[in-house]
């Protein structure tokens, strides 16, 4: 106890009790548990959007098309402005409602597990999956042969507009979707943390700026988009917050035993 134990007693202890109140134990684990959740979840995060970025490139690279589907400075654009606020805001996540429900990890479990890395291969893999259609299908639908495009056909600076709009937009909800490990985030509440909400808004509003703005149009090769582009890459961007949606719902199901069922 910090307040009424002796100093030999607090020096030698392993833990002392400031405010001498064994139920600070207690609070002090679901802090702890919330802490490495959300370094996790910030993992997650930050990871999943690199297959997004890099999968359109060597998907190019098989096909033969003789341009990147997305730009250096388009990636460094996504990496700082746009994914950093909201990997802060993920850091200061309250703790989920069944944190001190779960057992004790063990302590050589490795900060990337394999449940860490699955989850960014399979959020990652969706963005990735999603962008490169959407690449694809607008220089597809051109008819314009590979061959021709040069770094000045508009269809070409569309193409990688939209594929830089498509990771942003799924990395907002991708956000939303690793606040959460199991508990649904409609459980959780989508306005429980508004400087993620905020995180994601600054990172769309800089995309449109990018998208519309003459001058940064020429720093980032972009083109405008119309109403219809912002609408299929905003449907695209939700499948990965629906996806883990439905992870969640499966580990839940696995979890709790069938009524009547006994433990």
């Amino acid at each position: 106890m910090g307040a009424s134990g002796t100093d030999v007693a607090r020096e030698a202890a392993s833990m002392v009790l400031l405010d001498d109140s064994f139920a600070s134990i207690a609070v002090a684990v679901r802090l702890g548990r919330a802490v490495y959740q959300n370094i996790r979840k910030f993992l997650v995060y930050l990871f999943s959007h690199n297959i997004g970025e890099l999968v359109p490139i060597l998907a190019a690279t098989f096909a033969g098309f003789p341009l990147v589907p997305i730009s250096a400075v388009q990636i460094l654009a996504i990496d700082l402005g746009s994914d950093v606020l909201p990997a802060l805001a993920l850091g200061a996540e309250p703790p989920e409602p069944d944190v001190m429900e779960r057992p004790p990890r063990s302590r050589r479990e490795r900060l990337f597990s394999s449940a860490v890395v699955g989850r960014i291969l399979f959020l990652g893999g969706i963005q990735a999956l999603c962008v490169t259609t959407v690449f694809f299908w607008h220089v597809g639908s051109s008819g314009i042969p590979f061959d021709d495009f040069t770094k000045d056909t508009p269809v070409y600076r569309e193409a990688i507009t939209m594929v830089q709009a498509g990771i942003v937009l799924s990395q907002f909800f991708n956000a939303l979707a690793v606040r959460t490990d199991r508990q649904s985030i409609l459980n959780v509440g989508l306005l429980s943390n508004p400087a993620l909400l905020a995180a994601g808004g600054f990172g769309i509003a800089l995309m449109a700026a990018i998208s519309y703005v003459p001058l940064l149009q020429d720093v980032f090769h972009t083109a405008p988009l119309d109403a219809a582009d912002w609408a299929v890459l905003t449907g695209l961007g939700t499948l990965p917050l629906i996806a883990d949606e439905v992870r969640k719902w499966w580990l839940r199901r696995r979890a709790d035993p069938p009524k009547g069922a006994q433990r």
